[in-house]
């Protein structure tokens, strides 16, 4: 160990950082669009974009540059007066922001319409049925609620690519030191329209392709004990599906109680964003009086009148606050457990291996577990995986064959991406155009593909599951993001030290889309092993990530302790 001694007594030293570097770069968007803390501003222009990109403030002066920038894009690449939806979810600040965004968007010559409080994959199904040029969501996604942001979508209802955002993050820096001046075109507002109701209806359509993938009605669930006989507890985080959406499920055939409201802040103690994927609970845990108070879901368990479930039922759901993603509760035999992305993407595959012919496509991030891309050959046809960038717009990206990334076929196409955190990306028919599709990251179709693909699997003798490998995932929160890179000495560092602890060669992997990545990976005694370290883009933390393939025998955990000592030093705030 004298080699991994003498690299700790090295990290000590302090280890210099080019200040100028991080500067000139200046995006304003993140992993999933532009994200900050709502707060009033007052100064220049140029300074509420200092204010947002150093010090996470989303200000309302900040967001009409923003919408002027986003506008002046979209009209020098689709032409004069495009047609621009926004939406947004349920934040006291958002009213003044949506207000804003609009302003600039008119100011640069866009034509805008408001579509209403919905979850954020309802603007995609809403770009799609107006045949709109671009819709802007704003939201934070599974942020609190003290938080708010805007998320760009085109045309065909995907989220903005690096190269859209950096023209975008120019026009505002122009715009705000005077570089080029205001515009000052006068957009048309249209009348508004009720998005909700819109998403509504996609979800009805899109029950119906799944029900005929996976060859199960919704209401045979409860028969074949897929879901305890008084149904499931939902947890929508209190978005915009708290009021409606269980009682919509009661009559498609789901029994589901609603567990969040929106008589208290969005994301608060609940949802998706409060759970992790790795986590479980024994029955003694959860009956224990103290527990759940942090989790509307878990509380609601705890206090359940009947918690003799069966084990392997699926007894909660929870969405993140903007309907984008879904994680599941499983009953154990001796307790509860999170079913993640990959889990859930994993039935999704057993299902279709039993129900359809095709070989599928599946996309899965950098932090997803790797035992499930490791043990396809489980499922007897040829899928094929890829690896990606954090964040669902990856996971689109790498699934889609042509520029438009539109899908042509009868049925649903054999395409799937997974992230851990319940993101997960599935084809959705467009409400306007028959055998056209595209891929779409909606909580609600989350979870009832993953519901009916438990019900296939209890009819039918499918795959066995993926057997888990050894992941974990820890954060340096707060982190001081611009002194991490992936690629400066402290990058060099964490390489060193992991070379050290693993005793093997360990080759830096560049994926598209990861900025400050560093991606590590070899082989643990012939088994795959993974260490990434990255900043998030939404939040000022840096995250690390190992994992092991199934099979490697190492305490990881060892190896984190390590990697945490040797950076925290130098990426938490002094």
């Amino acid at each position: 160990m004298s080699g991994l001694i003498s690299l700790f007594l090295e990290h000590m030293k302090p280890i210099l950082y080019c200040e100028s570097e991080y500067m000139a770069h200046r995006r304003l968007h993140g992993t999933d669009g532009i994200r900050g803390r709502i707060e009033s501003f007052e100064g220049t222009d140029e300074g509420a974009l200092i204010a947002l990109v150093d010090n996470r403030v989303l200000s309302n002066r900040s967001m009409r540059i923003i919408g002027e920038a986003t506008g002046l894009y979209l009209c020098e690449t689709i032409g004069d007066s495009p047609l621009v939806l926004i939406g947004w979810d349920r934040r006291d600040g958002n009213a003044e922001l949506v207000d804003a965004l609009e302003s600039g968007l008119l100011a640069a010559g866009c034509r805008s319409l408001k579509i209403g409080e919905l979850p954020t994959p309802g603007l995609h199904y809403a770009i799609l049925g107006a045949s709109a040029d671009a819709g802007m969501m704003v939201t934070a996604s599974h942020n609190p609620a003290t938080d708010s942001g805007v998320k760009l979508f085109d045309q065909n209802g995907y989220k903005s690519m690096p190269d859209t955002e950096d023209r975008i993050s120019s026009l505002a820096w122009s715009l705000a030191d005077g570089g080029i001046p205001t515009p000052q075109n006068g957009g048309i507002t249209l009348e508004d329209i009720d998005g909700l109701e819109l998403y509504k209806r996609m979800i009805l359509q899109r029950l119906d392709s799944l029900e005929n993938l996976f060859g199960i009605k919704l209401q045979e669930l409860e028969p074949l004990q897929v879901i305890p006989s008084k149904g499931i507890l939902l947890d929508s985080s209190g978005g915009a599906t708290c009021n409606w959406l269980s009682n919509d499920l009661v009559r498609y055939g789901l029994p589901v109680i609603e567990v969040s409201r929106n008589s208290v802040p969005i994301n608060q103690n609940g949802g998706a964003g409060g759970l992790s994927p790795t986590d479980s609970w024994t029955l003694s845990e959860l009956l224990d009086e103290t527990f759940g108070k942090q989790h509307d879901l878990l509380s609601a368990l705890a206090m359940s009148e009947d918690n003799t479930w069966k084990e392997g039922q699926i007894i909660g759901a929870a969405l993140d606050g903007d309907g984008d993603r879904c994680l599941l509760i499983e009953a154990t035999s001796d307790g509860i457990k999170v079913v993640d992305g990959d889990r859930i993407c994993d039935d999704i595959l057993r299902a279709v291996t039993i129900t359809d012919k095709r070989s599928w496509q599946v996309a899965t991030s950098i932090e997803s577990d790797l035992g499930l891309v490791s043990g396809l050959n489980r499922m007897k046809k040829n899928h094929q995986s890829i690896t990606t960038a954090v964040g669902d717009r990856w996971l689109s990206a790498a699934l889609s064959s042509n520029a438009e990334r539109i899908f042509f076929d009868e049925r649903i196409p054999a395409v799937i991406g997974s992230e851990d955190s319940g993101h997960l990306v599935l084809a959705s028919p467009y409400s306007n155009k028959k055998d056209v599709w595209s891929l779409v990251g909606d909580g609600v179709g989350t979870m009832l593909a993953a519901l009916l693909a438990r019900g296939c699997l209890m009819q039918s003798v499918g795959p066995s599951a993926f057997q888990n490998g050894w992941k974990k995932r820890v954060s340096i929160s707060p982190s001081e993001r611009k002194k991490w890179d992936g690629e400066n000495k402290l990058s060099d560092l964490a390489h060193s030290l992991s070379e050290e602890w693993c005793k093997c060669k360990l080759n830096r992997i560049n994926i598209e889309g990861e900025q400050s990545l560093l991606l590590l990976t070899g082989e643990l005694e012939s088994r795959a092993i993974s260490i990434a370290i990255r900043n998030s883009g939404t939040e000022a933390k840096t995250a690390i990530s190992i994992r092991f393939a199934p099979g490697v025998e190492l305490e990881g955990m060892e190896l984190m302790k390590i990697l945490l000592s040797a950076l925290e030093p130098h990426l938490k705030p002094s």
